[in-house]
C-alpha cells in the first residue's frame, strides 16, 4: 500500500514551518520581559511599599524586610502588662523578625484600609489596619488584628520609601 503523502508533500510542509520560524505553542519573546515590573511591590509608591512589606513578611525573608527601614529606624509598641511603651532599633527589629521567620511555618499578612494617609514628595505618615496570622506548626496558630502607624521618608521623589518609625497598635 502506497502512503498518501509523498516526499514532496513533506518537503513543502517543512519549508512552510521553517519559513514561519516559530513554535505555535510558545508565546512571543518580549526582550524587556518583566524588567519594568517589581512583582514583590514597588516601594517607590506607598501602596507598593505595603505590598513589598507584605511579601517580605509572608516570604519570611529578612534580606527583603531589611530594605523597608532606614538606619535610624525605631519600632514601638505599648506593653499593657508593664503599662509603658517599649521601643527598639532597626538591628533589634531585624533580629526579632529573623527569629520569628525561622520559627514558624507560615505568615499571612493582610493590609486593610487606610485610616490616615498624609504625604509630601519625601515624607509620609500612614495609619493602616491589618490582619496577621502566624502558623507556628500544625496545631498552633496565632491570629490578630490591629493598626500600624508608619512614618516614611525618602531622599527624593521616585526613590523607595523607608520607614523610620513604626508604632504597632495591635492585639498580639
Amino acid at each position: 500500500m502506497k502512503h498518501p503523502y509523498t516526499y514532496k508533500h513533506w518537503l513543502v510542509a517543512l519549508l512552510l514551518l521553517g519559513s514561519v520560524g516559530c513554535n505555535p505553542f510558545a508565546p512571543s519573546l518580549d526582550p524587556n520581559g518583566l524588567a519594568g515590573i517589581n512583582l514583590l511591590g514597588d516601594p517607590t509608591n506607598i501602596e507598593g511599599y505595603f505590598q513589598f512589606f507584605q511579601n517580605a513578611y509572608e516570604l519570611r525573608d529578612t534580606s527583603l524586610y531589611a530594605q523597608l527601614f532606614t538606619s535610624d529606624f525605631v519600632f514601638t509598641y505599648y506593653d499593657f502588662e508593664q503599662g509603658q511603651e517599649i521601643s527598639w532599633d532597626r538591628a533589634t527589629e531585624l533580629n526579632i523578625s529573623y527569629n520569628l521567620f525561622q520559627a514558624v511555618q507560615q505568615i499571612n499578612l493582610d493590609w486593610n484600609f487606610y485610616n490616615q494617609l498624609d504625604s509630601t514628595a519625601t515624607e509620609a505618615f500612614v495609619i493602616r489596619n491589618f490582619n496577621l496570622t502566624i502558623v507556628e506548626n500544625e496545631e498552633t496558630a496565632f491570629t490578630g488584628s490591629g493598626r500600624a502607624k508608619f512614618w516614611l521618608r525618602r531622599q527624593q521623589a521616585g526613590l523607595p520609601w523607608k520607614a523610620y518609625k513604626w508604632f504597632d497598635d495591635s492585639d498580639f
